[in-house]
């Protein structure tokens, strides 16, 4: 707190006081405890401060300590100085020895810019009233401080509106639009040459009269409601329809500011009006249109409306919403307004996008954002909701890029309620979100007996396998009595099934640790020629009604990974390609490397019975089967591709897959390769991210209609 003046006249001090008058100011001091100060001070809504005769804080409320930016422990016991910019240091000292001189009540504020600093050194303007006190026997100045920046503010405001209203009059007769000055009571005080144009009336003629009652103006509310709208709100704007001198009519808009004096009170009106009637003309001949496309509209969000999913569409390189059902405010957790960028309501609302792992997808991974940015179909996506609450929702994600004749075609009317349609050019897509939540739980009570049931079969089948084995090599060594044929045959049987059912077993049990995010990746530099190699030979020795061919380019190829992991990913490619092709054939393996993006693809080709077309979306999903492979009487569990799909994906890596029924089918597996330069398989952080970007596969055309999964 601090004054930015100089004093005008001389002032009383103890000096120039005589005694019996200091003494009688003292005397007519109230006398007040410590303890009863900070039971004032704590009750008080307002900010206090009590210093001693030598400007040192004895007490100080919350009040004052947060005005000022400090605790109260902070500023007892300090100089008053450190609540005041240095410049004014010495003027204060000298003040307060004048005013404990002769104290006495009074307002600091009056012709003065009082100024207090934060303890960020940042100062504001303040008012400040002053009463001595006597505490403890001992001359005390309590002050009431208040913020008056609000206040300051708006008077440079007023003034800043006085000036204009000058600038305004300079220039009113130029204007083309009907100026006039009217007073509280709407008679006229003046009009420029545009009002005489616009209505026929010269100044002369329509000084004194009453507007509304001269140009027969109808408002668009009551004209009580417009003045009240004025003394609340200061200016008003809006639409008039006045009469000609010669009986036309003429609409306007018309916008009102309300003029003050210094001390508030309303002086004047100052009133603009412009000449929209051709366009007030115009609007009125395209209403029956309007009306039309604006039913169609509300019929079209109605329908949405109903559907029980989300429903969104939205355009622009940065996902602006165009359109939104109510469904969709109930997914997200809250209203995403027309127009705004996804980011930026993700972003507001505390919102993030994660996989089933709750890992955050980048933007680019988006279903959305992929419909737009790549113009790809994506069907069946799983993605989850995390809200600030921390509570998750499990969706699946279709969508479906659109063209802008699309939405143009709907007719949707320019005051729709969505202030940014899509523009030719700018890429738009349909969204729709489907809560999963009741499916995830199901699927959870599913896993737990999946992993439950798996755990308990493990231990039997060991036992059997090693039974069945022992017996096998027993018999087959002349111990123990000789078996006869079918029973070695059925002995060689138990050994079959039991395999199958290890590997069931261990599927299942790989299937839960998936779901769990449980399953942990052993990764190291191999050569991913030499392993692929190492497969293709393996499968070919099973089966000959297939050939099975290998081209790698390089010869070697160096890529970070859980050998074992991937072994397992192209087995069950391998053996779905042997398993669906029923008849025979070659089945190609191509691996190539993609040194741009530091990738390797690995290609499985079959000419078997292929994936039907409408199964295609949910063929990476748990337990999904072709119906075709059904058909044909193809034994299998619907887990293999799964594994592989999420296997590959801990890679960060990406599976897909081009199918066309009847002609075969081509898997393309994608991996990151070691870094340049890493011969050691180690990633610093850098490459780490970089490989993660690659799940973003950058070919749309071979992506598009199969990454979806299951629940």
């Amino acid at each position: 707190m601090s004054n930015e003046y100089h004093d005008a006249q001389p002032q009383e001090t103890a000096e120039t006081l005589p005694q019996d008058k200091r003494a009688s100011a003292f005397a007519l001091l109230p006398l007040i405890t410590m303890a009863e100060a900070a039971m004032l001070l704590d009750f008080s809504p307002e900010a206090l401060v009590m210093i001693d005769a030598v400007g040192t804080i004895v007490l100080v409320n919350e009040q004052a300590a947060a005005l000022f930016g400090y605790s109260k422990e902070e500023l007892k016991q300090r100089s008053l100085e450190m609540v005041l910019p240095e410049r004014f240091h010495v003027a204060y000292a000298a003040h307060l020895l004048r005013y404990v001189s002769m104290p006495h009540p009074q307002p600091l504020g009056v012709s003065l810019d009082l100024v207090g600093r934060r303890k960020d050194d940042s100062e504001f303007p303040v008012d400040i009233s002053v009463r001595p006190v006597l505490l403890e026997q001992a001359l005390h100045v309590m002050g009431a401080i208040r913020d008056v920046s609000t206040r300051r503010r708006l008077e440079q405001e007023r003034l800043q509106q006085m000036e204009q209203l000058v600038l305004q009059s300079t220039l009113i007769n130029l204007a083309h639009d009907a100026i006039m000055v009217r007073d509280q009571i709407s008679r006229v005080l003046s009009g420029n040459q545009g009002a005489a144009e616009l209505y026929g009336w010269s100044e002369k003629e329509a000084l004194g009269r009453v507007t509304y009652t001269l140009l027969k103006t109808r408002f668009p509310v009551s004209r009580a409601a417009v003045d009240e709208h004025l003394e609340r709100e200061v200016q008003w704007e809006g639409e008039l329809v006045n009469t000609h001198r010669d009986g036309r009519t003429v609409v306007v808009e018309s916008r009102q500011v309300l003029i003050r004096d210094a001390q508030g009170v309303p002086k004047a009106i100052l009133e603009i009006n412009r000449d929209i009637t051709q366009r007030k003309r115009f609007e009125q001949a395209q209403t029956a249109v309007h009306t039309e496309l604006l039913s169609q509209y509300t019929f079209l969000q109605q329908l949405l409306d109903i559907l029980p999913s989300s429903i969104y569409v939205v355009h622009g390189h940065d996902a602006r919403l165009v359109m939104a059902n109510r469904a969709a405010a109930s997914i997200w957790g809250a209203v995403w307004p027309p127009g705004q960028p996804m980011r930026a309501f993700l972003e507001e609302h505390a919102i993030r996008i994660v996989d089933t792992q709750e890992n955050p997808i980048a933007p680019e991974g988006w279903a959305t954002m992929r419909a737009l940015l790549d113009g790809e179909t994506v069907l069946q996506h799983q993605e989850m909701i995390l809200r600030p609450s921390r509570s998750t929702m499990p969706i699946l994600v279709n969508a479906v890029p659109l063209s802008t004749p699309h939405w143009q075609s709907l007719g949707v009317p320019e005051h729709s309620g969505y202030p940014q349609s899509p523009q030719s050019g700018e890429p738009l897509a349909l969204v729709i979100h489907q809560d999963v939540s009741l499916l995830k739980e199901a699927e959870y009570f599913k896993d737990e007996f999946i992993g439950i049931a798996a755990h308990e079969l493990r231990q039997p089948l060991t036992v059997l396998k090693v039974a069945v084995g022992m017996l096998m090599r027993q018999t087959a060594q002349g111990h123990g009595p000789r078996l006869a044929l079918w029973q070695q045959e059925m002995i060689g049987d138990l050994d079959v099934a039991t395999d199958r059912l290890v590997h069931l077993t261990d599927d299942l049990l790989d299937a839960s640790r998936l779901q769990a995010g449980q399953l942990v990746l052993h990764c190291t530099s191999t050569d991913l020629v030499s392993l692929v190699q190492r497969v293709v030979t393996r499968f070919q020795k099973t089966t000959t009604r297939h050939q099975m061919t290998l081209h790698a380019d390089p010869p070697t190829l160096q890529a970070t990974i859980d050998p074992q992991r991937i072994e397992q990913v192209l087995s069950n490619i391998l053996t779905n390609a042997i398993k669906y092709s029923p008849l025979g054939g070659p089945v190609h393996v191509t691996l190539a490397a993609f040194a741009a993006d530091n990738e390797v693809e690995i290609q499985v080709q079959d000419k078997g019975l292929g994936i039907p077309r409408h199964q295609q979306a949910r063929i990476f999903g748990r337990f999904m089967r072709a119906d075709n492979a059904q058909a044909t009487g193809i034994s299998g569990t619907g887990l293999g591709l799964y594994l592989c799909h999420e296997l590959v994906e801990q890679h960060a890596g990406r599976l897909w897959f081009e199918s066309e029924e009847g002609k075969g089918t081509t898997f393309f597996l994608r991996l990151p390769l070691v870094p340049p330069g890493d011969v050691y398989g180690i990633l610093i952080e850098e490459d780490k991210e970089k490989i993660k970007r690659t799940r973003i596969h950058r070919e749309p055309n071979r992506k598009s209609k199969n990454d979806a999964k299951s629940f």
